[in-house]
């Protein structure tokens, strides 16, 4: 296992593991924020934890294997409207709580289907979908008096650090699907992806001279980004009889273009505790990020109950930022502490008449590996540690669903719930306030932390 001692890097709104040349933001917000797939879908797709990939029909169904769509025998049209929340718990030493949720418009999409009598490939269907996720987060972490800062203008003590991202990820996909005597279905999918979001992250001082709080932002934010990108995926289902299905498919990394707006000192750091300057910078660069490859079995009893299992296997470790010359310590990091991670999907269907009952559940492994790193405790005592879990958690969702089929209209209600145990680091780096002076936080501190999130939606759709 390597040891990695945090420094200061020279890049703007980094801390970086300096002495082995390893930077953690921008790969630990590419593998976080930049994933290729995206919790989202109309409530049917939700309400069964997105086990698909073999049973398919569902314009949703692509997001896992673009060959559903050539299961579908009708056309559709849907809408889903929803409301997310996140519930952020901060442990150290103090515990802090911090929530929020916001309304949008999660999906939308359709899928037209052609039939083609008389020949073998008798259906084709072509497919339009939207999908749009919140990535908010915002995390508080209380006073701790046993903390000082380094600064040649002011003595300190740490009165609290904040941290926040507000922003989305959405995906616009086109699919097509094709059925072989309704025994074996192809598709092809040609997906346009976008990550927009701003962060935040601020350290608090209480001056040991007027007892007053002061705000400082952590060298390179406020943090700006936009991502725009391009992937496809390729997907094949079997049917070996009305009852057993079994589906494959392969999506491909997204290329992204970068673009992002930054606050930095730029390296001008003056020995009298100020700094040169602090104003915005802009930057853009390429990221390839990593695929996955997704293998299902369905099952389908008497039209009544459906049964969905999807494997996802996510290829994290081929994400790459370029220029490499100029994201060496970024790729390294990735080289080095970056693992492929699983993912399981189960969910079900159960329908009584026109109305239906769904539920489902998955599991996402942490796509970072466990790593040795000096770090300070709540007593400012520093040791090498463990760290486990770090940037992002095991994810475990739940969630159940209800729909009624109202003949050609009908309406799909789920509920999802959401959790995740990780380490948040912060300090190591330097911090500007309003009037370009500057402290540092030498230690590097990792923060407990549990993440809640809830998602409701409800779906309007059109058969025909």
């Amino acid at each position: 296992m390597k040891k990695i001692i945090t420094g200061i890097c020279a890049l703007a709104g980094t801390l970086s593991f300096a002495q082995n040349k390893y930077d953690y933001q921008y790969p630990s917000n590419a593998i976080n924020l930049y994933s290729q797939d995206i919790n989202s879908g109309n409530a049917k797709y939700i309400g069964v934890g997105g086990a698909v990939g073999a049973l398919g029909s569902d314009i949703n169904a692509v997001e896992q294997n673009p060959a559903g769509l050539g299961v579908a025998i009708t056309s559709d049209v849907q809408i889903t409207a929803g409301v997310s929340s996140y519930n952020n718990k901060s442990s150290f030493g103090t515990n802090f709580k911090e929530s929020d949720s916001k309304f949008n418009f999660q999906q939308f999409g359709g899928n037209f289907v052609f039939e083609n009598p008389g020949s073998d490939w008798n259906r084709f269907s072509i497919g339009v979908a939207y999908y749009n996720q919140r990535i908010d987060n915002t995390s508080t972490i209380g006073e701790n008096r046993n903390i000082s800062s380094v600064s040649q203008q002011y003595d300190g003590t740490f009165a609290g650090y904040y941290k926040n991202i507000d922003g989305y990820k959405s995906k616009f996909s086109l699919n097509f699907g094709s059925s072989y005597d309704d025994r074996l279905y192809l598709g092809l999918g040609l997906n346009f992806h976008e990550t927009n979001y701003s962060s935040y992250e601020q350290y608090y001082e209480r001056d040991s001279n007027d007892g007053n709080n002061y705000g400082y932002n952590l060298d390179g934010f406020p943090f700006n980004e936009n991502g725009q990108g391009f992937s496809f995926s390729l997907g094949a289902l079997y049917k070996i009889d009305q009852t057993v299905r079994l589906g494959a498919a392969y999506h491909s990394p997204v290329w992204y273009n970068m673009s992002t707006e930054y606050f930095g000192a730029n390296n001008s750091f003056n020995n009298n505790g100020t700094v040169g300057s602090y104003k915005p910078y802009y930057s853009d660069y390429d990221m390839t990020r990593g695929g996955r490859f997704v293998g299902s079995l369905g099952f389908v009893l008497a039209k009544s109950l459906s049964l969905g299992i999807d494997y996802t296997y996510h290829m994290n470790n081929d994400t790459k930022l370029k220029p490499n010359s100029l994201f060496t310590p970024s790729n390294n990091f990735i080289n080095d502490f970056v693992k492929n991670s699983s993912e399981v999907r189960v969910g079900a269907e159960y329908r009584i008449e026109k109305f239906k009952v769904r539920a489902g559940y998955n599991y996402v492994a942490s796509p970072f590996k466990d790593f040795s790193i000096d770090l300070a405790n709540t007593n400012n005592v520093v040791s090498t540690s463990n760290l486990s879990k770090a940037f992002v958690g095991d994810v475990n969702r739940a969630s159940f669903g209800v729909g009624y089929d109202f003949g050609g209209f009908y309406l799909d209600a789920a509920y999802q719930y959401q959790t995740q145990k990780y380490k948040q680091l912060i300090g190591g780096g330097n911090y500007i306030d309003s009037n370009n002076s500057y402290v540092q936080l030498p230690n590097t501190y990792a923060v407990n932390t549990k993440l809640n999130s809830n998602l409701f939606l409800l779906t309007l759709g059109w058969q025909f």
